[in-house]
């Protein structure tokens, strides 16, 4: 099965679907990040009611290759860019394409991310190179390059016909947002997946200006965001065009708790003991994707453009 990504405009809301052999993805959408392995129990506990409260989910490359089979819902492998940030951590220039050697000695190469893509998901994304903020700006523009240049290479190389790729995008302004979203509107790409927002998660203006900008700068893509899992903040990235985001936050808010609340989405009952961690965990998930769907669906149009503010400079540094 080819992937497949369709949208419309309808009463200014927009409305998409991707297609994939493990079942279509509706958009806007919110896809819950989960683990493998036994670091974080909790998540292995919630895994079995994923399907029923996401049409995806998402898993990091990294505890990706610890799945012990490939869960029958449309997996999202990211691009395992996150490692560039890792203490020891170095990014190594290739003829076409950069990787990144960790301090234990392994090396993410863009081809291998890619060949384990096709065998274990259905959608995935580019190794990318984080931009922190802060970062130089003669760094910052050569992250920006390696990493586009590491999309186009794995485009190239890409033989699976079902694979959703998406090309990662870095950026640390409106400019360089629209620079590499032209980039990859251009290049055959089945959508974008912007990184870096999660360090400038509390700066809201940044992230309705970056998904606007990559938006109008890609109308025909399908567009990600990377670590977004805020109720009212997904709901107005949205309203922005934004067709996905993901995040552990609805199991990792639910770790620490001494006196989790009980389970919402039954309130005439009160759940306690082992079970009430896992309630709590998958009633956060309803509230990103039921919840938060039956509110961007509802009559009540707002104007997007409100979430935006006049730049005043688009040569800022990252």
């Amino acid at each position: 099965m080819q992937n497949k990504y369709t949208y419309s405009i309808e009463n200014g809301k927009r409305i998409g679907m991707i297609q994939t052999s493990r079942g279509t993805i509706k958009t806007p959408n919110f896809f819950p990040v989960t683990t493998y392995g036994d670091k974080y129990p909790l998540d292995k506990l919630v895994q079995p009611y994923l399907r029923r409260l996401s049409d995806c989910i998402m898993v990091s490359y990294y505890y990706a290759k610890q799945m012990p089979t490939r869960p029958n819902i449309p997996v999202f492998i990211d691009s395992g860019g996150f490692a560039s940030l890792f203490e020891g951590s170095e990014i190594l220039q290739h003829k076409g394409y950069s990787t990144i050697k960790t301090k234990e000695g392994d090396e993410i190469t863009p081809l291998d991310l890619l060949e384990f893509q096709e065998k274990n998901a259905d959608l995935a994304a580019t190794l990318d190179f984080i931009i922190p903020p802060g970062l130089d700006l003669v760094e910052a523009r050569k992250r920006q390059k390696l990493t586009i240049e590491n999309a186009l290479y794995a485009l190239t190389r890409k033989r699976s016909k079902s694979l959703f790729l998406y090309a990662s995008l870095q950026c640390w302004d409106e400019k360089s947002a629209r620079i590499a979203a032209k980039e990859y509107a251009s290049s055959g790409f089945d959508g974008i997946a912007i990184g870096g927002l999660v360090p400038r998660i509390r700066d809201k203006d940044y992230l309705y200006k970056i998904i606007y900008a990559v938006r109008e700068s890609a109308p025909d893509l399908a567009i990600h965001a990377f670590g977004i899992g805020n109720p009212e903040t997904v709901l107005n990235l949205w309203r922005l065009g934004l067709d996905s985001s993901d995040s552990s936050s609805f199991v990792r808010n639910e770790v620490n708790k001494e006196n989790p609340l009980p389970f919402r989405l039954f309130i005439s009952k009160t759940h306690s003991g082992p079970m009430t961690p896992i309630t709590n965990a998958l009633s956060n998930l309803w509230l990103l994707t039921e919840e938060t769907r039956f509110r961007y669906f509802q009559n009540r149009q707002e104007d997007s453009s409100s979430h935006i503010t006049e730049t005043k400079s688009d040569n800022l540094g990252p």
